[in-house]
């Protein structure tokens, strides 16, 4: 069995309070009052009750009635670089807890008005409407603590590649611009968070079948582990042999995989992209979309009531199969790293620049992070740890 799935990280390595994550995350700032300041706006999202309102956070972290605009200026006009203490963040959350996994999940954030950076109008399939919002990547570290949120991309709609005012009004970056599924997952990553991790598996989920065939893609050309959800309608093709040359027409993925169609489940007006699933213990066939990707196989889960239908494939075969099953278990608990998120303040930010959504995620993700490690120690003061 990997190492990856023996016993859960020694609770002893945790510390009560806020104090060392703070420490952790902000001792390299430059001056003082942005490592009090930055302290002073995660202890905000944390001890505020319901919303994260500025004024709120700053009558919870001081008696000053200006401290609200401390709060506004470290996150909207501060010069901190988030990505540093986003590495911090990754790297406390491992000291605690034994990684399995990166998860790769989208997270659609509500807002009123067009002019928060990246706002635009999407439809939400869970509440099958059509509403502004933002739309992020989000990177977890996968836990046997949680789903710890680590690090964000922001999707850039057309008009905010293109409209140079807006742009400068939301202070967004000369090299930020739209950018597809496949580059924004490209992008994550090579982030130095999975660099430094270059044994652990992704798992994420596509929403079209256009999405399965660019994440497929992706996951094969970083060389990673993965195992990938793909909605029901997707075709999958599978070949007997290597030697015959002789694929299965491309029949949907609920057929293929002897798993009825969701009639839920939203279809797509893309052209279907053949995504391979060989059959089992046949050779690695030649793939339809990277030219020599590794066989993919069905994930045997069974699926859970009131969950949307999904098929699951990785590029983990044989003995791994196994591994890959716990995997999928991993990616269902990011809806409760999201809630716990907006526990946090996920949807709380008040501003509209970019550098500002930056670092009000990054403090949000590390009020998370804490929040949920916090729980799980209280619980192994319940339950003795595995």
């Amino acid at each position: 069995m990997n190492d990856r799935w023996g016993p859960r990280a020694p609770r002893a390595d945790w510390r009560h309070g806020p104090q060392e994550l703070t420490k952790w995350l902000f001792e390299d700032f430059p001056r003082t009052d942005q490592r009090r300041w930055a302290a002073a706006y995660l202890q905000g999202l944390l001890a505020t009750p319901g919303k994260k309102s500025l004024r709120r956070m700053g009558s919870t972290v001081s008696a000053s009635d200006t401290a609200w605009q401390s709060l506004h200026q470290i996150v909207n006009a501060s010069t901190w670089p988030w990505q540093p203490v986003r590495n911090q963040l990754a790297d406390w959350c491992a000291r605690h807890a034994r990684a399995h996994a990166l998860v790769l999940a989208p997270v659609v954030i509500p807002k009123r008005g067009q002019q928060s950076a990246g706002v635009h109008r999407r439809f939400d399939p869970a509440t099958g409407r059509t509403a502004g919002c933002q739309w992020a990547l989000g990177l977890f570290l996968a836990t046997d603590r949680g789903n710890m949120p680590v690090d964000w991309r922001l999707h850039l709609p057309d008009r905010w590649s293109d409209d140079e005012r807006l742009r400068q009004r939301a202070s967004i970056p000369k090299t930020e611009r739209e950018r597809t599924l496949l580059s924004l997952v490209t992008d994550v990553l090579d982030s130095r968070i999975a660099r430094r991790r270059p044994s652990l598996p992704v798992v994420t989920e596509a929403a079209t079948p256009g999405e399965a065939s660019a994440l497929a893609a992706a996951l094969t050309a970083c060389g990673r582990d993965f195992a990938l959800a793909v909605p029901p309608e997707t075709p999958l093709s599978a070949q007997r042999s290597v030697a015959a040359h002789r694929p299965w027409a491309p029949r949907p993925a609920g057929e293929a995989c002897r798993i009825p169609p969701c009639p839920g489940c939203p279809t797509t007006t893309e052209p279907p992209s053949a995504v391979p699933l060989p059959e089992r213990q046949v050779a690695p066939a030649r793939s339809h979309l990277t030219g020599c990707a590794p066989p993919m196989r069905r994930v045997p889960v069974r699926r859970r009531p009131g969950r949307p239908q999904r098929t699951w494939l990785t590029s983990m075969g044989g003995s791994r199969l196994a591994e890959a099953t716990r995997l999928v278990a991993l990616h269902d608990t990011v809806a409760h790293a999201t809630e716990v998120m907006a526990s946090c303040g996920l949807h709380d930010f008040e501003g509209r620049s970019f550098p500002g959504w930056h670092r009000h995620m990054t403090l949000v993700s590390a009020a998370s992070a804490h929040r949920l490690l916090e729980t799980a120690y209280a619980r192994d003061l319940v339950e003795p740890a595995a």
